[in-house]
């Protein structure tokens, strides 16, 4: 295994291509071409940022790296509102999409309002790996780039994320196909480097965004076929989700 900041940079022009793609999809709505889109286009901004970080690795608390530690900050309390309303659009249920920009929002909104709290403020005095009362830097891992990130509450902030990530697509009717494969494939992702390379967590969530562009491709409508709501969803021959 190995990873670089060429790797990180080509995976985030990958991700450009494939969210204009996305996006260029004349058979879905709007708003579902824009979901899709955007949640593709928000994982390969995270490419950019760790291609930036990695000549800058371990320099914490000062100039480039600062400031690309707190962009990460934002760009993973994003991830709800990012993510969950993506997972939606597969949905038969025509309000899925609006209920998970909804939820999406004030879960990403509260998790930047705990970045602005002080950090010394957690839940339980549970402090978890890479999002609690710490300095936010970027820093060399084993084998990639990995995050420490300043937050209060740092728990809720974490498992808040990986609600949004790997559960939340669960939550909308007929929506078993894209929710289980963005489950397995977080779960794979998030934690089998820890099991199998002995990384840390903060190294670990870093990888996840490295392979968040293959994993966001299931957006793409290449895709849509298989893991939107299947036959027994539909009424006349057109979607529930699409439906008014």
């Amino acid at each position: 295994m190995c990873f670089s900041a060429n790797m990180s940079l080509g995976l985030g022009v990958a991700g450009l291509v494939a969210s204009s793609v996305t996006f260029l999809d004349k058979d879905e709505t709007f708003w579902v071409r824009l979901a899709r889109a955007y949640a593709i286009f928000h994982f390969s901004l995270m490419e950019f940022i760790q291609y930036f970080g990695y000549p800058v690795a371990d320099q914490c608390g000062y100039g480039t790296n600062l400031l690309l530690s707190e962009l990460s900050t934002y760009h993973i309390s994003l991830q709800a509102f990012a993510i969950m309303p993506a997972l939606a659009t597969y949905s038969s249920d025509s309000q899925a999409l609006k209920k998970a920009f909804m939820l999406g929002s004030t879960l990403s909104g509260l998790f930047i309002i705990c970045s602005f709290l002080p950090r010394e403020w957690q839940l339980f005095g549970i402090e978890p790996n890479f999002i609690g009362n710490m300095m936010s830097c970027l820093y060399m891992g084993i084998y990639h780039i990995g995050y420490a990130i300043s937050s209060a509450f740092g728990l809720f902030v974490t498992h808040g994320s990986l609600f949004a990530l790997a559960l939340s697509g669960f939550v909308w009717k007929s929506n078993r196909r894209i929710a289980s494969y963005h489950f397995v494939m977080a779960m794979l992702t998030l934690f089998m480097p820890q099991w199998l390379f002995g990384v840390s967590t903060g190294e670990a969530a870093a990888m996840y965004c490295f392979y968040s562009i293959p994993i966001t491709a299931s957006f793409m409508p290449q895709f849509k076929k298989f893991f939107s709501a299947q036959s027994g969803d539909w009424t006349d021959g057109v979607p529930a989700r699409q439906q008014s």
